[in-house]
């Protein structure tokens, strides 16, 4: 086993395919699938295993993938600590946002990297949050941000925020300050799908409430969203943080009055991550950025559970 196989074995994981693998590697299929058996064989174990819906590592390729994350990763900071004389933060770190987050996060965290770590590249996924969660604990991410999650193998849990949920419509010509469950009920609506936690947050509340939505279409894109209800075709419910990008007073964004749907917003971190000086700065990255925009209005509608002190408030 040596580092070359430890690589090629990752980038199969990571795009579940071989074939896909050696393109990205450009080397010959026939080449990888050798250096794969050569791996096997050195285990004496059966790593990835071949499906309708791609190649996939077998348990025992699980463990093997996150070693290789680790082992890789501290091979390329210990070059990058002899070429500098000293330990540096360097490397790639991979960060999962959910969409409606990274309206709020991806630019300032790319902003401050650029700018107090040059060495390290940072490559941000979206998805929905129970994806990117899972992502985290199976090391395929190096830090997330995630709605309700749970503590897992492999993956540390940093609780950040309670986020409010928002009615979400077109500018009202009355001023209203808050509308009821009832009264959004009503309304045609345009939800997020299963499984957005905004989506089964709100069908929990609908069912204790008594009341049933007037679905008119539903989505994973907030994108969309926003733009069928700036089409007029209705109303959603979304975080603040979903319209950070929207020009002010573009839509009503109103709280429920009589229901509270909040969701838990953490960070979560893979076990092979915090081993690593890069990814450890991207994380204090993000923290700082997080406090700063809580603390300075620019992320309206949640409140503050993270203690920058190192510690979750109460």
């Amino acid at each position: 086993m040596d580092l070359r196989q430890l690589r090629y074995f990752a980038r199969i994981v990571e795009l579940e395919s071989i074939t896909a693998a050696a393109e990205a590697l450009h080397i010959a299929q026939p080449s990888l699938s050798q250096h794969v058996a050569n791996l096997e064989a050195d285990l004496d174990a059966k790593l990835l295993v071949r499906g309708p819906f791609g190649t996939r590592p077998t348990e025992t390729g699980h463990i093997l993938y996150r070693h290789a994350k680790m082992v890789l990763r501290q091979m390329d900071e210990a070059r990058a600590a002899v070429r500098h004389g000293r330990d540096v933060p360097s490397g790639h770190v991979t960060v999962g946002l959910p969409t409606s987050t990274s309206r709020v996060l991806a630019v300032p965290l790319l902003q401050r990297i650029a700018a107090s770590l040059p060495e390290v590249t940072v490559e941000i996924v979206e998805g929905s949050s129970a994806d990117l969660a899972d992502a985290v604990a199976l090391q395929k991410l190096d830090l997330a941000i995630a709605m309700d999650a749970q503590q897992r193998p492999n993956m540390h849990l940093v609780p950040l925020l309670d986020e409010q949920l928002m009615a979400v419509g077109p500018p009202q010509g009355q001023a209203r300050d808050t509308l009821t469950l009832a009264e959004i009920a009503a309304m045609p609506l345009l939800l997020p799908s299963f499984p957005n936690s905004v989506r089964v947050l709100v069908d929990r509340a609908f069912v204790a409430a008594g009341v049933s939505g007037r679905l008119v279409a539903e989505t994973s894109a907030v994108s969309v969203l926003l733009a069928a209800v700036r089409a007029g075709m209705g109303w959603t419910i979304l975080p603040w943080c979903a319209l950070a990008d929207e020009e002010p007073g573009e839509f009503a964004c109103l709280p429920i009055a009589d229901a509270a749907l909040v969701r838990r917003v953490s960070l979560c971190v893979s076990g092979s991550a915090r081993l690593s000086l890069a990814c450890r700065a991207v994380e204090e990255a993000m923290l700082d950025l997080i406090v700063q925009a809580v603390n300075a209005g620019d992320w309206k509608a949640v409140t503050m559970v993270f203690d920058p002190r190192g510690s979750a408030q109460a």
